[in-house]
């Protein structure tokens, strides 16, 4: 299995689970919250707070930031294999339904998110291609998440430098979206490959002449 054939698999997987854990923090967040809120309060009261109540949390936001970036390498890595045809290098023995089982064996058995399969992965990467990526620009989406983000986390500069990293790879990524979108076909000489140079989790993607 190629490294960019297993990533492919790992971005989907990854971002599964980060939808996941972002639907459980904003229910636990929404329980919390409610606990104790109602009590003794008018209704006029309760009226008035329900907007600022169902905001969505700021360490929501930020999962939903980590999902629009999974999101669009996702996506990038499917459309660029099915377009132009880039990182085909399965291997001789299996097929890829096969070493998709291989893969995530451990985290299917354990329902490591739910309902996860190989179908509903083929459903989602099969059809992907560069002119919508570009309509549905998920790297934009965190990129102005990330920066909207930033007064929420002021005193937490663990957060704040994970906002720095995802804005970073946000802004490299679309960049190269774009550029290999204006190119067209890609030219022999041109290269494209990821590398994790600005996040320890989500790659960068690089275009460059040989």
């Amino acid at each position: 299995m190629s490294f960019t054939g297993a990533i492919l698999m790992q971005f989907y997987q990854f971002l599964k689970v980060l939808i996941k854990l972002a639907e459980r923090t904003h229910l636990k967040t929404l329980t919390s919250d409610e606990t104790g809120k109602r009590k003794g309060k008018k209704k006029k009261d309760s009226l008035k707070d329900l907007a600022r109540d169902y905001q969505i949390p700021p360490r929501v936001l930020l999962l939903q930031c980590q999902i629009n970036l999974a999101e669009g390498l996702t996506m990038m890595l499917a459309a660029l294999r099915n377009e132009h045809k880039v990182f085909l290098s399965p291997g001789p023995f299996n097929t890829e339904h096969e070493r998709f089982s291989q893969h995530f064996e451990l985290l299917q058995k354990a329902s490591i998110p739910d309902h996860i399969s190989y179908l509903s992965y083929k459903e989602s990467t099969t059809h992907a291609c560069l002119s919508n990526l570009v309509m549905h620009n998920r790297f934009k989406d965190a990129q102005r998440i990330a920066k909207e983000l930033r007064n929420s986390f002021i005193h937490d500069p663990e957060r704040v430098a994970e906002l720095r990293r995802i804005e970073q790879v946000a802004e490299h990524n679309g960049t190269a979206l774009n550029l290999i979108c204006r190119l067209g076909t890609l030219e022999p000489s041109l290269k494209v490959y990821f590398e994790f140079s600005h996040h320890p989790y989500f790659a960068t993607a690089v275009v460059k002449r040989s």
